[in-house]
């Protein structure tokens, strides 16, 4: 009887160091979610900076379109074919100081989409973290009922 007794307590303590276990991995996997999330914001706020440069390009851009239309508007007031050669020159400065800003644009999108789909990745990520940390809730669970039943049969001996 004393001997089944210390067998059902070395059961419960076995249990219990499971149990232990399971809570210490599901604390890690918090953890590494944590860390995910984190990484997330860092990431929401770089692209949050990349948007900030791309909206200053874009209105550069438009500075650089309007100064073009001047620059068009006057040639067009002009009549003498030598100033027409000064502007066209000014107006295919202004035209690759466009295409420049568009390649800077371009650049810029591709930043972002590269931050949304590492940030997809990580959301991805931090599903399969709930997912396993829901698993080890379940687990936990488990050990908890079957630490309750060596507990009454520990007592009904």
């Amino acid at each position: 009887m004393v001997q089944e007794k210390v067998n059902l307590i070395r059961e419960k303590v076995n249990l219990i160091r499971e149990k232990n276990k399971l809570v210490r991995e599901k604390s890690n996997i918090a953890q590494e979610k944590a860390n995910l999330v984190r990484e997330i914001v860092r990431m929401a706020q770089e692209k949050a900076s990349i948007i900030r440069e791309k909206v200053s390009l874009v209105r550069d851009k438009g500075n650089l379109i309007r100064e073009k239309c001047n620059i068009i508007r006057e040639k067009d007031r002009t009549v003498c074919e030598n100033d027409n050669a000064v502007y066209d020159n000014m107006i295919h400065e202004k035209d690759t100081m466009i295409q420049e800003k568009d390649n800077l644009i371009h650049e810029k999108d591709a930043m972002i989409h590269e931050k949304d789909t590492v940030n997809q990745e990580k959301y991805i990520m931090i599903h399969e973290k709930d997912t396993i940390i829901s698993e080890k809730d379940a687990m936990i669970h488990e050990k908890d009922v079957m630490i309750n039943e060596k507990d009454k049969e520990i007592q009904k001996i």
